[in-house]
């Protein structure tokens, strides 16, 4: 490979990688504004909350104050004031009965009184925190949404430099950067006799489609976006970004490898294809390569996960 075709190369390698980080930072984005919306959420049930037991507070209160006042206007001072005003043994009895539920009722009232208050105070502590654990998700999603768009526009620029010198390729440099036949010659797909090796053969029916960043198909794809597609066919969900499907599933040894496995490839999982038998992976390599089966030895694999 020339040195051009090399530098080119590079770049492309950086552009995919800067686009699985921006997949990443978007599922990320999302979670934030997913904890932001259940935060804002609770805050809101917590102020409820607090609402309704500030106003069971200052009703119980009012009760206290009511009895009282009733217990100050009937002269209440005990049971021997009661004794003293009586004007008969009935009277005694009633002013005594009178007492005594007057007594149990502002009892009740206050210990129902303090309970509210207690409640109240708590209630307006966990509103409060709730509150502002909803300011701190406002805030980080705001700081990944301006961070996502920062990214968005590097990547915009990187890849349009790709654009640009793949498209400026001589019919003799683009045969070099394809790099050879779509599909090698003799490959035989394996059966299937399972949703990973009926993912392979869905992905297989895509050989030949063109590479677009950001694409998840049906008819242009991204090396994770094809990853994503070719198990939906089959009802699976895949994570969208190659780093995050390089840590989900189930990891795999070499020796172990099977149809359909997911091979991640360079030391940050900034690429990822689909084992597909005979010792090729079936990938979605770069802007200008259309989607082909190559040695999955290729490129260093960060590792393999199975779905």
């Amino acid at each position: 490979m020339s040195e051009d075709l090399a530098e080119l190369a590079r770049l492309s390698e950086e552009a995919g990688a800067l686009g699985e980080q921006l997949h990443l930072a978007r599922g990320e984005l999302d979670r934030a504004n997913g904890e932001r919306v259940r935060l804002e959420r609770a805050a809101g049930v917590a102020a409820g909350r607090s609402a309704l037991a500030d106003g069971t507070a200052r009703r119980d209160q009012s009760t206290v104050d009511h009895l009282a006042t009733m217990r100050y206007r009937g002269g209440d001072t005990g049971a021997t004031r009661a004794a003293v005003l009586a004007e008969s043994p009935r009277d005694l009895v009633h002013r005594l009965d009178t007492l005594r539920r007057l007594s149990g009722a502002t009892t009740s009232a206050l210990d129902a009184s303090r309970a509210a208050s207690r409640e109240a105070v708590q209630l307006r502590e966990e509103a409060a925190r709730s509150a502002a654990e909803a300011r701190d998700a406002a805030r980080v999603a705001q700081e990944r949404t301006d961070a996502l768009a920062r990214r968005t526009e590097e990547m915009r620029v990187r890849m349009d430099e790709v654009r640009r010198r793949v498209d400026a390729l001589s019919d003799a440099q683009r045969d070099l950067w394809i790099g050879g036949p779509v599909v090698p010659e003799g490959y035989v797909a394996p059966p299937v006799d399972d949703v990973n090796s009926a993912a392979l053969r869905v992905a297989l029916s895509r050989l030949g489609a063109p590479y677009s960043w950001g694409a998840t198909g049906p008819s242009e794809f991204d090396c994770s976006g094809l990853m994503v597609w070719s198990y939906a066919q089959e009802g699976k969900a895949l994570p969208r970004a190659s780093q995050a499907q390089a840590v989900a599933g189930a990891p795999v040894a070499m020796n172990d490898i099977r149809p359909g496995d997911l091979v991640i490839y360079f030391p940050g999982a900034t690429h990822v294809g689909m084992y597909a038998g005979d010792g090729l992976v079936l990938h979605a390599p770069t802007y200008g390569v259309p989607v082909r089966l190559e040695q999955v030895d290729a490129m260093p694999i960060h590792g393999i996960r199975r779905y």
